[in-house]
């Protein structure tokens, strides 16, 4: 585990558009349920930027198990970072699975939003015992994309857990 304490770290990324949240949710609590597995009597905490698309789906079904908890890792202020976000109905699924989390890290200001988001995955993978990648095995789209941050797990021999969308 990444700190001293009785549970277990997830972190996530992936790909902000998903073609199938439904299908994708059961492949999630799939891999939710063999981490909890192998960690009997630990508590699950969720470690996640909060983005669209897998950020939000995998933190969402991590909150149904009993006992788990979500940490926010955020790369911008809040009000910057909700300008990214498509919709209102985006911006207040962000703002309800924020007001959820047990903790919310705020990164200090990057040189560019694409070196925020690089820093909020590298934060993510440096803090956490396994990591969760919503990935199509693709090559990423910039710094901080699902690619990059996988090759950075993989990079520092983190444990991951790759769902295909």
């Amino acid at each position: 585990m990444t700190a001293a304490s009785n549970h277990l770290v997830v972190g996530v990324t992936g790909h902000r558009k998903l073609a199938d949240p439904g299908l994708l949710a059961a492949k999630i609590d799939a891999v939710l349920d063999e981490i909890t597995r192998e960690a009997p009597g630990q508590g699950l905490v969720v470690l996640s930027p909060l983005a669209e698309g897998a950020d939000r789906l995998v933190a969402a079904r991590a909150l149904v198990l009993p006992g788990a908890a979500l940490e926010a890792v955020l790369p911008l202020d809040e009000a910057d970072y909700e300008r990214d976000f498509e919709t209102d109905a985006s911006r207040a699924e962000f703002r309800s699975l924020l007001a959820r989390a047990r903790r919310v890290r705020r990164l200090p200001p990057s040189s560019s939003r694409e070196e925020a988001y690089a820093a909020a995955g590298r934060f993510v993978v440096d803090h956490c015992d396994v990591l969760v990648a919503i990935w199509d095995g693709q090559i990423a789209n910039g710094p901080g994309g699902t690619a990059n941050i996988v090759a950075y797990a993989r990079s520092r021999a983190r444990r991951l857990s790759i769902v295909e969308p």
